[in-house]
């Protein structure tokens, strides 16, 4: 047991592994345990929150859903880097919970505002690489204009160029985190004849 406490002793209550993972987070969080670092073991971590070696092992099994922390045998429990990956599913998988006809709404709604905000800033931002990409990819839309699967998938392709135009991969998260809601849109939406074409001219 190290004689530096890391963190403050917790009051016995119900919720003891919620409040121990809270307070792991935090540190997580606050970079006072960075990427690589191993956490103290289960023995001096029971000592530290003043709880059950239970309680700890329940606290960190909830860091590790969350992708915070990686527990390995033999090496102990070690913080993860961030993940921007990690960060676009746990988002989409929020959307896909709330996919119903309003769910879907208020996601066109979230959507149109990112879009255009994303098309300012591309337009300022891109290099000549990105623009070789965007202008590829319309082409390949023009080419599949009556092949709606490849319309769509090319369609996406397009606004994750457009999102990584803008030199913020903040944006490349969200957006990403829209796109299987968005497909669904998408699918609707071309049953209507001749919108994709007309998309094409804006």
């Amino acid at each position: 047991m190290t004689s530096d406490r890391l963190v403050p002793q917790l009051a016995r209550k119900a919720t003891l592994a919620e409040r121990v993972e809270q307070e792991l987070e935090r540190l997580i969080l606050e970079s006072r345990l960075g990427p690589g670092d191993r956490l103290p073991s289960e023995r001096e971590l029971a000592a530290q929150f003043g709880v059950s070696r239970t309680v700890v092992r329940e606290a960190v099994r909830a860091l590790a859903a969350k992708q915070l922390v990686d527990v390995n045998v033999g090496r102990g429990t070690v913080v993860r880097a961030p993940s921007t990956e990690t960060a676009g599913e746990s988002m989409k998988l929020l959307l896909m919970m709330q996919s119903g006809a309003t769910g879907i709404d208020k996601v066109s709604e979230v959507r149109h505002i990112i879009e255009n905000e994303i098309a300012a800033l591309a337009a300022v931002r891109r290099t000549p690489e990105d623009l070789e990409t965007l202008d590829a990819i319309l082409a390949e839309m023009r080419g599949h204009v009556d092949e709606p699967e490849v319309y769509i998938k090319s369609d996406v392709e397009f606004h994750a160029a457009l999102a990584r135009a803008t030199q913020n991969e903040l944006f490349v998260i969200v957006l990403d985190s829209l796109v299987e809601i968005m497909i669904e849109v998408r699918v609707l939406t071309l049953r209507v004849p001749g919108i994709a074409r007309l998309a094409l001219h804006y």
